[in-house]
């Protein structure tokens, strides 16, 4: 059996907006679905008839700006590194001792990843959990298909990450704060389904003139803008390639670049 993980669609359908499931997805409990928030899952990709990509995700906590270059958000703090319950191979959850308050399934379809050993570099799809109370026993129901493949003991340390294409936000200027996921081509308010461009020919804010055929990269001095590639090697350590230019206009304009956040 095999996931429809890929869409095949119109021009149109790109520029559409979701609101959340509702009613909203709830606890499911060890073994259940995975609770999905919107329309489609986090990630799921739109191709259109030329070639473009698009990949499902949502905005963050402020209105996506047409043409802007957009990161994941930024992980919570405070429910990194945190410790586990002893959990042995084949457990469908994880029972963690959490730094924050964390709402119902805020980090379903996103991943418990293992950043110390027993079980270093496992990563583990979350399907659901109930409201995270900050304490011992907030329990992570792991995605169908998923258990425990290393025991965990109270020695391993476990990281919530969302789901990189929840919550979307505008690239922050100068030093990225999480990975860059894609162009804005609509302007959804916060919290709602959208699609972001990751591949393919797009405008995007640019607010230093590019080259023609040379990289375009992220971050900017300007939120949300791409830059020329940088020849100071401290400067081009901190950037990302998105893409390569097709066509350079003046400075403060929408940049013609054919995107490769797919791959080249």
């Amino acid at each position: 059996m095999a996931y429809p993980t890929v869409l095949y669609g119109p021009e149109s359908m790109v520029y559409d907006d979701y609101a959340v499931n509702s009613p909203a997805p709830g606890n499911n409990g060890a073994g259940g679905a995975i609770a999905y928030r919107h329309r489609h899952p986090f990630g799921k990709q739109l191709i259109l008839e030329d070639g473009r990509m698009f990949r499902f995700a949502a905005s963050g906590g402020s209105t996506l700006v047409i043409g802007n270059v957009l990161s994941a958000s930024v992980a919570t703090a405070s429910q990194q590194a945190l410790t586990p319950a002893a959990a042995a191979v084949d457990a469908r959850t994880i029972s963690l001792t959490t730094g924050a308050s964390s709402a119902i399934n805020l980090f379903a379809e996103g991943y418990a990843n293992v950043s110390i050993t027993p079980g270093l570099g496992n990563s583990y799809k979350i399907a659901s959990h109930a409201l995270m109370t900050s304490g011992a026993g907030d329990i992570v129901n792991l995605a169908p298909g998923q258990a425990i493949r290393v025991a965990l003991t109270t020695s391993s340390r476990i990281d919530l990450i969302n789901n990189p294409y929840a919550r979307v936000i505008q690239l922050p200027a100068t030093t990225a704060a999480s990975a860059i996921m894609g162009v804005a081509v609509s302007a959804p308010v916060t919290l709602r389904g959208c699609w972001i461009q990751t591949q393919g020919p797009a405008c995007v804010l640019g607010i230093t003139g590019l080259i023609a055929g040379t990289r375009a990269v992220a971050p900017s001095s300007t939120a949300g803008a791409c830059g020329p590639e940088t020849a100071v090697a401290a400067t081009s350590a901190i950037e990302t390639t998105i893409g390569n230019t097709m066509f350079a206009v003046a400075s403060s304009s929408g940049q013609n670049v054919f995107l490769t956040l797919e791959g080249s």
